[in-house]
């Protein structure tokens, strides 16, 4: 463990606990590296108490947490090639060696997979309120739109293996968002991660906390707001192909059954279009004719259990069929989403 992990602690404004961290991990890692992120004048005297144990990196100026790992790992993979991996902690004390050497362990079990250092959320209560909620939160918004299970989806103690340093080098995002994204980026790239339970430790009850709740669920909620936006886009566009292909193609072609002809063309051109959107939104990499037979299998029984539900739903209780149509298809909507991330767009192994 003492050379095949290094350790990084990004800093901003730090306390005199780093100095004690930076330590503590000396004696367990022979590679630290700690980046100053642009501190004032008045916290250097700390980053100098640590440059004989740690490699110090400096920002002139602040530019976020996100920019400060990348500092970090583009570092170690110029200076530390031979490392398996990294670990990352915060510098204010809420992470302990102990945990640290847990994680680690965990991670040389396995070096391709990426290990988080997870509190418990559910039980403790010596976690803040903010915190508590802010977390539960995110993790249960990310699991149902994104397909992503992880309790602790704030925390700063990660390993991370080497392979994906160069990758993650380039993941958008410079200051605390940039945490968020790189989990994104495990589940696009299909990097597998584990938790590992650790100790809850607040500082003056979490005041220094960044996380911002209403922040980082947008970034979960975009993923569903961008296939909301491709099912009533493919929506529009069937109700105009259906009127163009209705009154201007199909009606002097086939007089009898232009309604039918110009339904069956403008579903086909606006499937098309849903389907290629949702395979951008999932970001599938699944081959064309895989996804595009299951998507076209979904396709066709929504459509028939919309038809059937509505036809036996209206008859049985007397409600006009636009309002049961409206309910049904919102359900089926919701169905469908699932469906089409846990099974449509898969991710594979290319």
């Amino acid at each position: 463990m003492k050379e095949e992990i290094a350790v990084i602690i990004p800093a901003y404004d730090p306390e005199d606990g780093m100095i004690r961290l930076v330590e503590e991990c000396k004696e367990v890692f022979a590679n630290i590296i700690v980046v100053d992120d642009g501190c004032a004048d008045s916290f250097q005297h700390l980053f100098k108490a640590v440059e004989d144990k740690a490699v110090v990196l400096h920002h002139e100026v602040n530019k976020g947490k996100g920019r400060a790992l990348k500092t970090a790992f583009s570092y170690v993979l110029e200076k530390l090639p031979d490392v398996k991996g990294v670990l990352t902690l915060d510098a204010d004390g809420q992470h302990t060696v102990a945990d640290s050497i847990r994680c680690c362990e965990k991670f040389l079990e396995d070096p391709s997979r990426a290990v988080f250092g997870c509190r418990d959320f559910e039980s403790d209560e010596k976690i803040p309120p903010r915190s508590r909620f802010g977390n539960r939160l995110t993790s249960r918004l990310m699991k149902f739109f994104c397909d992503i299970s992880l309790s602790d989806t704030q925390t700063g103690l990660r390993v991370i293996p080497a392979a994906v340093l160069k990758e993650l080098t380039e993941v958008a995002g410079d200051r605390y968002e940039y945490e968020m994204n790189m989990i994104f980026f495990f589940k696009e790239h299909l990097i597998a991660f584990t938790e590992v339970p650790i100790q809850v430790i607040y500082i003056e009850n979490n005041a220094s906390s960044h996380f911002n709740p209403i922040v980082d669920s947008i970034k979960i909620y975009a993923i569903f707001f961008k296939f909301v936006i491709s099912s009533f886009g493919s929506a529009i566009l069937d109700l105009l192909l259906f009127g163009l292909f209705s009154k201007y193609i199909f009606k002097g072609l086939f007089p009898a059954y232009f309604i039918e002809i110009s339904t069956a063309a403008a579903r086909v051109c606006s499937g098309i279009f849903n389907y290629s959107f949702n395979r951008s939104i999932f970001k599938s990499r699944s081959r064309v004719a895989k996804s595009g037979s299951r998507y076209l299998l979904l396709w066709l029984v929504q459509m028939l259990l919309s038809a059937y539900i509505v036809k036996f739903l209206t008859a049985i209780t007397g409600i006009t069929p636009v309002f049961v149509k409206i309910v049904t298809d919102t359900v089926l909507f919701f169905i469908s989403y699932k469906i089409q991330q846990l099974w449509v767009f898969k991710p594979e192994r290319t």
